[in-house]
């Protein structure tokens, strides 16, 4: 039974977290991503099978981090995002023939007639997998070690540039779990506690940090959504999210903390903006911007009102007020779910127009080369 908190933070952090987690991907959906995934790295470790030159794939961005949200059109779809490196030196083999390569390695998969009847399309950096009744697509990022980084760097395409593009996507989200490490490893005891710590999967736990990460992505998806090009992309919400982050707190204390820090961490260099890999400073994810003028300018100006609407629920009198709160920054269904949830202000939020929070961590990738394992995007096998 949900047992809702006499302690003022801990009722904001209840229907905030509950709020959140009312958009988290559902669990269904989750596992038939995971499985489509398995079954493209199935499908191209055959492919590689009598090459010399092997190669892995594993997930990047936030099915990596567990910090997913659904989108808020239901026409709009998930992105995962999927890293195919080859274990061939840049100097072997130019952009073009390593895009080509594994795009034909894609179309044998699409051939077999697989699970999900995907379709393969071409994009800039990326091949993407398309799966017409499903909701959820897959953009497949060719790549090569990068011989002078570190031994997770790698080097990607870009049909634009000439150059090879520096990233590193595993010890990013290494970062990005360090930042919350000790949060994840104390919810993670709690949970083990109601069932075998065997079973407690990590994608079964929220930290702090990845909930605020998922209010934040929610609000600009909010606030952009007559104009969803000019959004700020999710890599730079969640670094200058993870880096104003201390540890420690509230949820409802640390969003506008780290709302107020987010634009003063946004660096110039030579006149260009800059928000850096914090594990890769030659890659700047915030190059997009210098491609579409105002954008820059955009990010400021959602982040000013992200802070605004993310202040002063504890000085709201009532919870009815901090679930109208949180209709305006989160949008009417969570509101709701909390209030649904928790048994708290259903009739103030009728009142109002409004109708209206569970706790939960880290989610560490596994590559998959040979020999073929079962994976998840957690890493749990």
């Amino acid at each position: 039974m949900y047992q809702l908190a006499t302690n003022r933070i801990q009722q904001l952090d209840q229907l905030l977290g509950t709020a959140i987690a009312e958009f988290d991907i559902p669990d269904d959906v989750y596992q038939l991503a995971v499985s489509r995934y398995g079954a493209v790295a199935v499908a191209l470790a055959d492919y590689w099978d009598e090459s010399p030159s092997d190669g892995l794939v594993y997930p990047q961005g936030s099915f990596r981090l567990g910090t997913v949200v659904q989108p808020i059109n239901p026409d709009d779809e998930y992105d995962i995002d999927l890293v195919c490196r080859r274990d061939l030196q840049k100097e072997s083999i130019t952009q073009q023939t390593l895009k080509a390569d594994i795009g034909y390695g894609l179309n044998r998969y699409v051939a077999s007639q697989p699970a999900g009847n995907p379709v393969r399309a071409e994009g800039v950096r990326c091949w993407t997998l398309n799966f017409p009744l499903e909701p959820f697509h897959m953009d497949v990022l060719p790549a090569l070690p990068d011989a002078e980084g570190s031994p997770n760097a790698i080097l990607l395409t870009d049909r634009r540039l000439r150059e090879w593009q520096h990233s590193n996507p595993v010890d990013y989200a290494s970062w990005f779990h360090a930042r919350m490490r000790e949060e994840f490893l104390e919810l993670r005891q709690a949970v083990a506690k109601q069932m075998d710590i065997e079973e407690v999967s990590d994608s079964r736990v929220k930290t702090t940090l990845q909930r605020t990460v998922q209010a934040l992505k929610r609000h600009r998806d909010i606030y952009f959504g007559e104009q969803p090009h000019d959004r700020p992309a999710s890599i730079i919400v969640t670094t200058l999210a993870a880096t104003a982050y201390t540890g420690g707190g509230s949820i409802s204390e640390i969003l506008p903390a780290i709302t107020g820090q987010m634009a003063s961490l946004v660096e110039r260099r030579s006149g260009v903006y800059w928000v850096a890999n914090p594990v890769q400073p030659e890659e700047n994810f915030a190059d997009r911007w210098r491609y579409h003028p105002g954008s820059d300018q955009r990010f400021f100006e959602w982040i000013e009102r992200a802070h605004l609407d993310f202040s002063g629920y504890g000085s709201e009198l009532g919870l009815d007020s901090v679930l109208a709160k949180v209709a305006k920054s989160l949008g009417e269904s969570p509101a709701r779910g909390a209030a649904r949830v928790t048994g708290a202000g259903v009739a103030g939020m009728r009142d109002a127009g409004v109708l209206g929070i569970g706790v939960g961590t880290g989610a560490l990738g596994t590559a998959v080369g040979r020999p073929v394992r079962a994976h998840t995007f957690h890493g749990d096998t």
